[in-house]
């Protein structure tokens, strides 16, 4: 007897829990999008313009400083083969020896459960565009 009610313990708990992976939380990825900002201090406004397709960010392009950025095909390439359905954006004064102000972007792909991936794009007031992983 005893045998006979952990095998039918064993058997629900190995296809009952099945049912609770039924349904599966999917990306909605932005096929287009723009983001404005009134900005902070001396960053004046900032926006963020894209498209995105099935690989992943298409078209990027970023108003901050009184100037207009484009990522180019590399940088573009470094966003590949992440979904975008979430943004953040920040600012730093920064010190002009090292590219004065700054506009940090965080791309990212999430759930409810959390961030499953992100890429930064940093821009400063001097020009330069960075793509990558991790900051710093």
């Amino acid at each position: 007897m005893r045998i006979l009610c952990l095998l039918i313990s064993i058997f629900a708990l190995i296809f009952g829990s099945t049912s609770a992976y039924a349904s599966k939380e999917g990306i909605l990825r932005m096929s287009s999008f723009e983001l404005t900002s009134d900005g902070i201090g001396e960053s004046g406004p900032v926006t963020i313009t894209g498209k995105q397709g099935d690989k992943g960010i298409l078209a990027l392009s970023i108003t901050a400083f009184g100037k207009r950025f484009e990522l180019d095909v590399a940088q573009l390439a470094k966003v590949q083969g992440l979904p975008i359905n979430g943004f953040q954006l920040s600012y730093e004064a920064g010190y002009k020896e090292q590219g004065g102000r700054t506009v940090y972007i965080v791309l990212s792909k999430g759930f409810t459960s959390g961030t499953a991936g992100r890429k930064f794009v940093v821009i400063t007031e001097s020009g330069a565009i960075r793509v990558t992983d991790e900051l710093r």
